[in-house]
């Protein structure tokens, strides 16, 4: 089964495969339209989505008793009978987020809307992936009595495979080599739950999570996200979706060099964008001027970004933007022009407003895009 998260945007319709199918796909679409836009009556739906009547009330049937929906009595208009709205039921169908990071783990439930219910923050992830997985597996366990878990994610700070799950290197983890999806695989089986599910690079779930946040409120659909943190990582997002690259190692900007005679980096080059720009180097001697280097070494990055991506905007995440990013972004605004060609304004870099929470909230994301691909493109029976 393919890992790779279609995004709700790209459900497009299905061209061949009979009518099941193409049920199954609007029964996938009325689910996401309903999550972005509750509170809609059958015929408001029917409408918007160009459904027939008949059609939206025999897929809504199966939803609610499915219990995916809600339905509450709208204000009567007039007389007759009051209209019926509906929303996607948001407390017991949930999914379930791992967060592996080097400084901390995290479990999370999340509703479809993108809602967290419950967060769990744990200690640093050991070097052992299996006790890490289990550490996370018996924290989980006992959150689960009341829910129904529709999807499930994991994020790492590494080099992935996403499609099969594998982690080919998380040098700030120690991992390398790894079969991570198996392993999640595994995990989540010993759990119980026979569900679909993903693994992502944190820095790509980050970067969707500002996407997912921002939709509607920014007039493009594309941004590169740097994630600083322990390690530097970057996140693309294009057309609203995961840019992973022709190897998944899209987003790799951390290890760009900005000058070849910079402090040494934990790749085994010198002045590495992450030699310069991780939070662990700003703990290490936090003063104004080591804020004033790294934004002149935040401006150079940002033109390269710009230059060779040209994305609307470049957005600064991870714990160094949560800890210094207003001093940081507004100091390397002002130095954006001398790195940038004129066509990119200093507006286009921005603070992330999520903080770290961008990671948990874009797997979230993606992990109920991937149980809408799931239920979109398998046939009903």
């Amino acid at each position: 089964m393919p890992l790779q998260a279609r995004t709700s945007a790209s459900l497009e319709r299905p061209s061949h495969g009979g009518t099941r199918l193409l049920r199954s796909w609007n029964k996938a679409k009325i689910l996401n339209y309903l999550r972005e836009h509750p509170g809609l009556s059958r015929a408001a739906l029917a409408r918007t989505l160009r459904l027939s009547p008949s059609a939206v009330t025999e897929i809504v049937r199966d939803l609610l008793d499915q219990g995916l929906l809600t339905e509450k009595a709208l204000p009567p208009k007039g007389k007759g009978r009051p209209s019926l709205a509906l929303e996607v039921e948001g407390e017991r169908n949930l999914v379930l987020v791992w967060e592996i990071d080097v400084d901390r783990m995290a479990v999370a439930l999340m509703n479809l809307q993108g809602e967290v219910r419950i967060r769990r923050l744990l200690p640093p992830a050991p070097n052992d992936p299996d006790k890490a997985l289990t550490l996370l597996q018996e924290t989980t366990r006992p959150l689960l009595e009341e829910v129904r878990v529709l999807a499930a994610g994991l994020s790492v700070p590494g080099l992935l495979d996403p499609p099969e799950g594998h982690l080919t290197l998380a040098p700030n983890l120690g991992w390398k080599d790894l079969p991570l999806g198996e392993l999640f695989r595994k995990a989540l089986g010993e759990l119980g739950l026979e569900t679909p599910w993903m693994v992502e690079n944190e820095a790509n779930a980050a970067a969707y999570g500002f996407y997912a946040h921002a939709r509607g409120r920014l007039a493009a659909e594309d941004c590169v996200y740097l994630n600083l943190g322990v390690g530097v990582g970057g996140g693309v997002v294009a057309g609203g979706q995961i840019y992973h690259g022709a190897r998944f190692h899209a987003g790799e900007v951390g290890h760009i060099t900005l000058d070849p005679e910079g402090p040494s980096c934990g790749c085994g080059k010198r002045g590495c964008a992450e030699a310069f720009l991780s939070y662990r180097r700003w703990q290490e001697g936090a003063s104004e001027e080591r804020l004033l280097e790294m934004a002149e070494r935040l401006a150079q990055l940002a033109a390269i970004i710009l230059s060779t991506l040209d994305p609307s905007l470049v957005v600064l995440g991870g714990p160094l933007a949560e800890a210094a990013g207003s001093f940081l972004l507004a100091e390397a605004r002002a130095r954006l022009p001398r790195y940038a060609l004129p066509v990119h304004v200093p507006e286009q870099l921005v603070l992330s407003p999520l903080g770290r929470e961008a990671v948990i909230l874009g797997m979230g994301a993606l992990a109920a895009d991937r149980f809408l691909e799931e239920l979109a493109f398998t046939e009903v029976v």
